[in-house]
This record gives structure tokens, C-alpha cells and sequence, in this order.
């Protein structure tokens, strides 16, 4: 099973689609995970055209965003539990053990989170921690907008950054 991760991608209606949208149709997930930071929830249903898409709220999303998505679930996909959040309430900022630390009373294999613009792939204490980066707005030493793909094979989950040139 393959899942596009996306993230922070800061999107407004009228406005052209972040060109990571084209790069993960272009893989044709089954599922696609979006942690966060819509700013217009209208790109969901973009999303939707593509695959199933499993989503929360982010911090710059105003409250009807929240209302619809919550700021944390847990969904299972291919026999995975995964913790999706943005990240933004952690009580330190968006650290991977800080996502970790969200979901420490749920049997989750994996976390994806985003709310730092800043990718990360580690598998931890047997549980990846997940990180896309921002699809348009890149931060870390790789300033590139980025996207992720998470394979589910044989009962195991691996993550993979995808960067994009601008």
C-alpha cells in the first residue's frame, strides 16, 4: 500500500495548486495523509480526486477546519496504526518525540506531524515518526518543498521524503 503524506500547505481557492499535488497524483496512493495548515479546506476535496484522503487541522486553519478535522486521530491503514497531528499543541514545539509523546497511550506504529516545515523519516523505539515537510513553504537545511511516501508491506511501515524543485 502506498500513502502520500502531505503537509503546511498554506493553499487559498483562486490561487494555483501547489505543484506537489501533481507530483503525488502522479504516484497513485491508495490513501493520501494531510497533516495540517489548509488555510482552505477546499483543496480536501482536490485531494479526494486522487485517493481517499485522511486529514487534520492545523494551527493556522480557523475554526470551522477544526471543527470538521479535529487536531488528532488515529486511523489504520493496511494493518497500521497511524497518529496523525499537526503539531501545533504539542507542549514544546514540533519535535518528533513530542508527536511521539501525543499518541504515547495508543498502539500506533507510526506518527505523521508537520506544523515545523521541516522533514523528518526515523523509525524510533520500534514507531516512525513522520514528518513531509511543507509542500510550499520549506524550512531546515534542505529548503526545498517536499511531500512524503509511506510504503506498508509485510506488516511494516517505511517513510520516504520526496523534494520537489522549485
Amino acid at each position: 500500500m502506498k500513502i502520500a503524506v502531505i503537509s503546511d500547505t498554506h493553499w487559498q481557492a483562486g490561487k494555483p495548486l501547489p505543484s506537489a499535488i501533481a507530483h503525488i497524483r502522479s504516484t497513485n496512493p491508495d490513501h493520501i495523509l494531510h497533516a495540517g495548515d489548509w488555510t482552505d479546506l477546499a483543496l480536501l476535496d482536490e485531494l479526494q480526486t486522487i485517493a481517499p484522503t485522511h486529514a487534520v487541522a492545523g494551527n493556522c486553519d480557523d475554526e470551522s477546519i477544526a471543527a470538521a478535522l479535529g487536531y488528532s486521530r488515529v486511523i489504520t491503514l493496511g494493518g497500521i496504526n497511524i497518529g496523525l497531528t499537526h503539531g501545533h499543541l504539542f507542549p514544546a514545539k514540533a519535535t518528533p518525540m513530542s508527536a511521539r509523546h501525543t499518541f504515547s497511550g495508543d498502539d500506533v506504529q507510526a506518527v505523521v506531524f508537520g506544523h515545523s516545515h521541516i522533514p523528518y523519516n526515523e523509525l524510533t523505539g520500534g514507531v516512525l515518526l513522520f514528518n513531509p515537510g511543507s509542500a510550499v513553504r520549506p524550512l531546515g537545511e534542505v529548503k526545498r518543498p517536499s511531500y512524503g511516501l509511506l510504503t506498508i508491506e509485510d506488516g511494516s511501515i517505511r517513510g520516504e521524503i520526496i523534494y520537489i524543485d522549485k
